[in-house]
């Protein structure tokens, strides 16, 4: 894709599809861009429909095409508009491109111009097809125009006063950030940040539009990114830097980590829980067994008779204690039946890995951890360290140990790894590759 700046750039509109109000707007969110050097309007200019277009062709200097309608319901310009856009391509006058339609049919065409290098940017209205969508650098819905209008209006009132992370307004166009959304983002903040979990603003604007085409904060009532980052502050931590010019000012964002609302209970603590559970439901069996038929208390006589005249599960019973004792006297970090290694069949510890930190939690090994992002109790060779877990609706999870427990755990490429739970918030990890070279 080329780079934006002093990029010259193609408008080729149909006017089928797009409102003459709304023209102005366009050209200047395109000059955001580049500069368009070639502005073409598609239609049948004999048709009583584009009558309105005109002063506008004028006011801005777009070239009209002719295109008549050869067949009654046909839409004619599409071909039209095609065949100019390759033309363009071929001549190697522009180095992007943005098509003014909602119509799907212009996919291809937007595919075939990124194939050949060229920024392609898509406008046109919230119904536009996905596929038309995708195959764009950046589409922009023109609805977000309207909004821009109504609130130029009282913007000079209040210039005096720093701008709020708050919505433009409340028209019911506005899209609520959806749940699948966050979680984007959320993800797009890690993968863009440093070892200390801080991104870069920007780099997550250019991440973030390369999954999302069609993303736009005004989509969601808010004038920049930073303005939305600054609405969701339960979700994100928002930090300004200065820079060698005063004036500018660089954000930082970093995803905010849910602790648990309670501390970790350890596993002695566990066992007494489960110990006072045992002891009430066995009031309960025998609150139960007062109210019960004479037959039924028979039937539990003769059991607890059997268990008793049963040398071989008495032996087995005291086993059971004496393990539940040991586990208990070992403290949080007693080994439990809940584990997964590494490698894997679908997961290892790579280079990348090893240099951010962190262990990428596949889908087999999910079930094991919470279902959301907090801070987990890790511990390694009896060192107990906070460590931040980041849950992901969609592809992994992620494990972020930090510099000193990594070290400290031999984290490196091609390892093997060995995670026990030992709670719902605490979690033993140990490098069985430092065992087996001892």
């Amino acid at each position: 894709m080329a780079e934006h700046g002093d990029l010259q750039i193609a408008i080729l509109i149909d006017a089928d599809n797009v409102s003459y109000r709304k023209i102005e707007e366009i050209l200047n969110e395109v000059k955001r861009y580049g500069i368009p050097t070639i502005k073409r309007i598609y239609g049948d200019w004999t048709n009583p429909y584009v009558e309105k277009w005109k002063d506008k062709l004028l006011t801005h200097a777009i070239t009209p095409i002719q295109q008549y309608s050869y067949t009654q319901g046909k839409n004619s310009t599409d071909s039209a508009l095609i065949i100019d856009a390759m033309d363009i391509l071929h001549s190697d006058r522009v180095g992007g491109f943005c098509i003014v339609s909602s119509d799907s049919d212009f996919t291809r065409l937007a595919t075939r111009l990124r194939e050949s290098g060229k920024l392609v940017i898509g406008i046109g209205e919230k119904k536009t097809p996905k596929p038309f969508i995708a195959s764009c650098d950046k589409f922009i819905y023109v609805e977000i125009f309207e909004k821009t209008t109504k609130k130029e209006n009282t913007v000079k009132k209040k210039q005096q006063n720093p701008p709020k992370p708050v919505a433009v307004d409340n028209s019911p166009s506005i899209a609520v950030l959806d749940e699948e959304t966050l979680e984007l983002l959320k993800d797009t903040v890690d993968d863009t940040a440093d070892e200390n979990g801080w991104a870069f603003l920007g780099e997550i604007g250019s991440l973030f539009n390369k999954r999302r085409p069609d993303f736009d904060a005004r989509n969601y009532g808010y004038d920049k990114m930073s303005h939305l980052f600054k609405a969701y502050k339960e979700d994100f931590e928002i930090e300004e830097r200065n820079t060698d010019k005063s004036r500018i000012k660089h954000y930082y964002i970093r995803n905010i980590i849910k602790r648990p609302l309670s501390v970790p209970p350890t596993s002695s603590t566990t066992d007494n829980l489960k110990q006072e559970g045992a002891t009430t439901a066995t009031a309960g069996n025998t609150i139960k067994s007062t109210n019960s038929s004479s037959g039924k208390k028979g039937r539990q006589e003769k059991k607890r008779q059997h268990k008793a005249t049963d040398p071989q599960q008495q032996i087995t019973s005291e086993q059971n204690v004496q393990e539940r004792k040991t586990a208990t006297s070992s403290g949080p970090s007693a080994p439990t039946t809940d584990y997964l290694s590494f490698p894997s069949k679908g997961n290892k510890i790579t280079a990348d890995d090893a240099k951010k930190s962190q262990i990428k939690i596949t889908k087999e090994f999910k079930p094991l951890f919470p279902a959301k992002s907090q801070k987990l109790r890790i511990v390694i060779q009896s060192e107990e360290y906070e460590c931040s877990f980041t849950h992901r609706g969609r592809g992994f999870h992620v494990l972020k140990l930090g510099k000193e427990a990594a070290t400290h755990l031999g984290l490196a490429e091609g390892v093997q790894l060995k995670i026990t739970k030992l709670d719902d918030n605490s979690f033993a990890l140990e490098n069985q590759s430092l065992t087996i070279s001892a």
